[in-house]
């Protein structure tokens, strides 16, 4: 098992390591499972919605059920997977635009 701590969780947060954020949902520590939680959430990614359903409904500690609940919902108002960067797609379109 990975040792988790929640220094760890932030920057896996801030580089946005999907991989070790989910992975750390499995920790025997609720504070490391909401720490990840609370970062997943941030990011309005599918991917993240399904492990974060199984929290939802199978973690024995409802505080953290509670924070998956939360990330969800932020996830579904998002509505987009931010992994997509837009910014770059829509210069280079406006670009091709005043070109033509």
């Amino acid at each position: 098992m990975r040792y988790f701590t929640i220094t760890r969780i932030e920057k896996w947060c801030e580089q946005r390591n999907m991989s070790r954020l989910i992975d750390a949902l499995n920790n025997s520590d609720p504070e490391i499972r909401k720490a990840s939680i609370l970062c997943l959430g941030t990011f309005g990614d599918a991917i993240a919605v399904e492990s974060l359903d199984y929290i939802l409904n199978n973690d024995p500690d409802e505080f953290v059920q509670f924070e998956a609940k939360r990330a969800i919902n932020n996830i579904q108002r998002i509505g987009i997977d931010s992994r997509i960067k837009l910014e770059p797609i829509a210069t280079k379109v406006a670009y091709q635009m005043n070109i033509s």
